[in-house]
């Protein structure tokens, strides 16, 4: 009588079996997951002091609601610990053939990621302190297992830089990029298929105006790069050996961006061209698959092209397992010296806490009584024009750490556009700046051009206030259906007690190097002009703002003079 067979086991029956087998074989467990478990503490009561996106001190939580965030675009953050696990049980087999020791020079990489989590604390940069979250959890590997461990985990670990929001980052490349994405694919339809196609920086339309798309970040800009960039580092991790070729996989996400983005830009247009404006806008907002889908098929060309031979399996004998070595015991001088340097570090942080003060505001405010904003008085009459007040939007003021104070008023004449002016003083967090592109961008506004310029202030001694300029487009659609463009004349800077920049980039160094040295936090204010205009009259415009600026600044801002 034949025996009745067993039923194949399940998926989640072989993964049990394994994930025991592994366990069992992990040398040195207790030593990894008490500093694991020290280190996440740390972070989780001393990682961070920005609070914008949480009231909890923890860069956990401070992580999550950065994800969280629509505008940030960061919600791929959640994944990447997953995938970084998922990459690391991929290669067990080859970690555990990697001989294991502890490795007290790993030391040196722990304590470099605590002075890392300092800095970042002190000066409210709390995606710095994220990457020395995740490189002091790097450093503990090779601690415990040495730095073989050390080496094979490297890729994986480098994916944990896609958890930081990039928002804000490197964005003169990325508009560069909508640029180039802009010309090759206006270049395409004009000069190859000889369509009525034209450009004006981002924007691209037809004679006739009949149609008219812009280049917008969210096609060419942070998300698909940087979702590019991940899927390229994957796959060279997986697809590859040699670190030269992981290194070249990753270098492609920026032109492989730009290809995708070129085929999806150029079907719109001629979809618009064949069909008209509505079939293009169709395309425009449904065919987002193009880009990746021509980008990931080049990607795998690529990867074909420097194609590996297949690497002989690995796998572990009885004899290989660590049976009957001694293990180490838990309290050694590894442990020891970790706990100390996360003392002398968190002892560190709450010094430079209890010492530091808030800096004078660089223009006119006035404390109101049970508000933790400030009032700032802006001029109500400036070269003949008269103001109303803007109250702060809701919007604003809960997206806004709750010590930011918002100053607006809107000026009219009879002989121009009104114009808005605006200043927002930051209180403890420095969060209550970011950039303001954020703010048009998120108003439908396309900045198609940025300016540094220098506005001259009417006074004695003379002084300038250096700015940037930003000239935005915007396409409205009228109740009858037409589309009408308009443009923007938007200028702006920084300014705090006797420091005056129109760059933020200088303001945080600024920011930062007066909090380590003198424990000061420069109380920021960010101050705005913006100025509606029709398309041609930018110049015109731009010369009402600097008439203006001149007469008003000098009303309400402590600090004209450049650091």
């Amino acid at each position: 009588m034949a025996e009745p067979t067993q039923p194949a086991p399940t998926l989640a029956e072989e993964f049990l079996v394994e994930f025991r087998a592994f366990w069992a074989w992990l040398p040195d467990k207790p030593l990894f997951f008490t500093l694991l478990g020290a280190w996440a503490g740390l972070f989780h009561f001393l990682g961070h002091c920005s609070f914008n996106f949480t009231d909890q001190p923890s860069l956990f939580a401070w992580m999550w609601g950065a994800w969280s965030a629509e505008a940030l675009e960061a919600e791929h953050g959640k994944l990447v610990p997953v995938v970084v696990l998922i990459l690391l049980w991929l290669r067990r087999n080859e970690l555990l053939a990697t001989p294991t020791r502890r490795w007290l020079p790993a030391l040196g990489g722990v304590a470099l990621a605590l002075v890392l989590h300092v800095i970042a604390f002190t000066v409210q940069q709390p995606r710095v302190s994220m990457v020395a979250l995740a490189g002091g959890v790097w450093c503990f590997v090779g601690l415990v297992w040495g730095p073989g461990w050390l080496r094979k985990t490297f890729f994986p670990f480098l994916l944990l830089g896609f958890c930081v929001p990039l928002e804000g980052l490197g964005e003169g490349l990325l508009f560069q990029l909508r640029l180039l994405v802009t010309q090759l694919s206006v270049g395409i339809g004009h000069n190859l298929l000889g369509l009525d196609v034209l450009r004006d920086g981002t924007a691209i339309f037809n004679t006739a105006r009949t149609f008219n798309y812009d280049v917008a970040p969210a096609c060419s800009g942070i998300r698909s790069l940087t979702s590019l960039l991940a899927v390229t580092t994957i796959y060279g991790y997986v697809a590859f050996r040699a670190p030269w070729k992981r290194a070249v996989m990753m270098a492609l996400a920026a032109p492989l961006a730009v290809a995708g983005n070129v085929a999806r830009i150029t079907t719109v247009i001629i979809l618009a061209e064949a069909f008209g404006h509505k079939a293009g806008a169709a395309a425009e907002t449904n065919l987002g698959y193009v880009t990746f889908a021509v980008a990931i098929g080049l990607m795998f060309l690529a990867g074909w092209l420097m194609r590996e031979k297949a690497a002989p399996p690995v796998t572990l004998g009885r004899a290989e397992r660590p049976v009957g070595q001694p293990t180490p015991p838990l309290v050694g001088p590894a442990l020891i010296a970790a706990l100390l340097l996360m003392a002398l570090a968190g002892g560190v942080i709450y010094q430079l806490q209890t010492r530091q003060t808030l800096g004078r505001p660089g223009v006119l405010a006035e404390p109101q009584a049970d508000s933790p904003r400030w009032r700032i008085p802006l001029p109500e009459q400036v070269a003949g024009m008269t103001s109303q007040e803007v109250p702060a939007a809701e919007v604003e003021l809960s997206a806004l750490p709750a010590d930011t104070s918002i100053g607006k008023r809107l000026y009219t004449a009879t002989n121009g556009p009104p114009l808005l002016l605006q200043v927002v003083l930051m209180g403890r967090d420095r969060t209550s700046i970011h950039q303001p592109q954020y703010c048009l961008t998120g108003q439908g506004w396309l900045i198609e051009k940025t300016e540094e310029v220098r506005l001259p202030l009417a006074q004695q001694p003379p002084h300038e206030v250096p700015a940037l300029k930003l000239t935005a487009s915007k396409v409205f659609t009228t109740a009858d259906g037409q589309r009408v463009p308009v443009r923007a004349i938007y200028v702006y800077w920084f300014v705090a007690d006797g420091a005056l920049t129109a760059h933020r980039s200088q303001r945080l160094r600024w920011m930062a190097e007066e909090l380590l040295k003198t424990g000061t936090l420069q109380r920021w204010a960010y101050v705005a002009c913006f100025a509606q205009c029709a398309p041609g009259d930018e110049d015109q415009t731009f010369a009402r703002v600097k008439e203006f600026v001149a007469a008003a600044v000098p009303e309400f801002q402590r600090s004209p003079a450049p650091r």
